[in-house]
């Protein structure tokens, strides 16, 4: 194997402590020999040992090619530990010599032991997109374009994602006051709350689609020969707020512009294959695509709030289960939340203190979890709408078996 990999376990603690745990490209290579002409089986072989390598649990560490955060470049030459999942893989180059098969992989891969919060997936309650001008639709017909965005990109949840668990989708507008139609996102901080205790999730997304005008566009060929196109804007705009904590953690604008390609008097379903095969279609997809991403990112390394959601026979039951990765004998922490008078005369925070009360998982359900006190007398300050916190190890602890 290539003296790529090396131990770094100095840098490994720097690059953990220092950034956060995003989308990270990182290049090996693997070999396996070609028995009896089995070029492809051989191939998947090397490629198998590369990506093995590249998530060897024992400390290893390797260079990094890339540290990506939203599709832009943030740094390089970074050594990090490979502790993690692989999200994405390229095959860059392959070679055979001498029966033996060499490729080189390039892997996204999302490191596990980057961040000092727990791996659990978190809980998403997907809200409506609203339209910003309903004028805008008036082309093609496609009012309903905010509401298939909702469902689609609460499907690619569903569909894609290990990290985030999307639990319930809302394609129903939200009556706002008129007086701040243009920033929902103080409107929707107010109701966050509210709609994280019914739904039991702590994040909330919802978006709005800012436009959907268009335009005709005239060029001139070599020949003097005008020719028009009409063209369509797709202006949106993402929200994901922390209903628990009330702050909003994600903003993310997308934007472009394709051909419209239908007639003018010609009305669409937006629920059809005829509109989202468009190229316009696969722009709106493409952003859905692309958000899932995002969110994805920008949730990775936040603490998992479980809420107390019951109490019964002694014991706790919480808003998260083997769905979101918890598993019996998972430890979790009481903590309390303090919420501060503001000079406005309105309350701010919450703010979490540490209650030294834990607990540990008995028993676990697809979407719940039953917790067992340490002394059955902590049992006495839990109350339903209680936070608890994982207690997590060291990440950047290395197993001496495995050096």
């Amino acid at each position: 194997m290539s003296k790529f990999f090396r131990i770094c376990t100095c840098l490994m603690m720097l690059a953990g402590s220092v950034l956060p745990s995003y989308a990270i490209w990182l290049e090996g290579e693997g070999q396996a020999k070609i028995i009896d002409g089995q070029v492809d089986q051989a191939r998947q072989q090397a490629i198998q040992d590369a990506l093995l390598t590249l998530m060897y649990r024992g400390g290893a560490s390797v260079k990094s090619l890339q540290v990506v955060k939203s599709g832009v470049l943030e740094t390089d030459e970074l050594t990090v530990r490979t502790n993690g999942e692989v999200y994405d893989m390229k095959l860059l180059v392959e070679t055979i010599i001498d029966d033996q098969m060499t490729v080189k992989v390039a892997a996204d891969i999302f490191p596990l032991n980057t961040c000092e919060k727990d791996s659990y997936a978190k809980t998403l309650f997907v809200g409506p997109f609203q339209l910003q001008k309903r004028e805008h639709a008036q082309l093609g017909g496609v009012y309903r374009t905010p509401e298939e965005v909702s469902q689609r990109l609460f499907h690619r949840f569903k569909l894609k994602s290990k990290r985030v668990d999307a639990r319930h989708l809302m394609t129903r507008q939200i009556a706002f006051d008129g007086r701040y139609a243009n920033d929902i996102e103080p409107q929707m901080l107010k109701v966050a709350r509210s709609l994280s205790q019914q739904y039991d999730v702590q994040y909330i997304l919802f978006g709005k689609i800012n436009d959907m005008s268009s335009y005709n566009e005239t060029s001139t060929n070599l020949l003097g020969i005008r020719s028009s196109v009409k063209l369509r804007n797709y202006q949106v705009k993402l929200y994901v707020i922390d209903g628990i904590n009330g702050e909003t953690i994600l903003r993310k604008s997308y934007g472009s512009n394709r051909e419209w390609p239908f007639d003018v008097t010609m009305k669409l379903d937006v629920t059809g294959e005829t509109f989202w095969s468009s190229e316009y279609g696969k722009l709106i997809d493409s952003y859905i695509d692309q958000s899932v991403s995002d969110v994805e990112d920008a949730l990775y390394c936040r603490q998992s709030l479980a809420t107390v959601v019951g109490l019964y026979n002694g014991q706790v039951v919480i808003n998260i289960g083997q769905t979101n990765g918890v598993r019996k004998g998972d430890k979790f922490e009481l903590v309390r939340q303090q919420y501060l008078m503001h000079l406005d005369g309105g309350l701010r925070g919450p703010i979490f203190n540490a209650d030294q009360t834990q607990l540990k998982v008995v028993s676990v359900q697809s979407d719940r979890a039953v917790l067992a006190t340490e002394r059955y007398s902590d049992m006495a300050n839990i109350q339903i709408r209680d936070v608890l916190v994982a207690v997590t190890n060291d990440p950047f602890a290395i197993d001496e078996n495995t050096q």
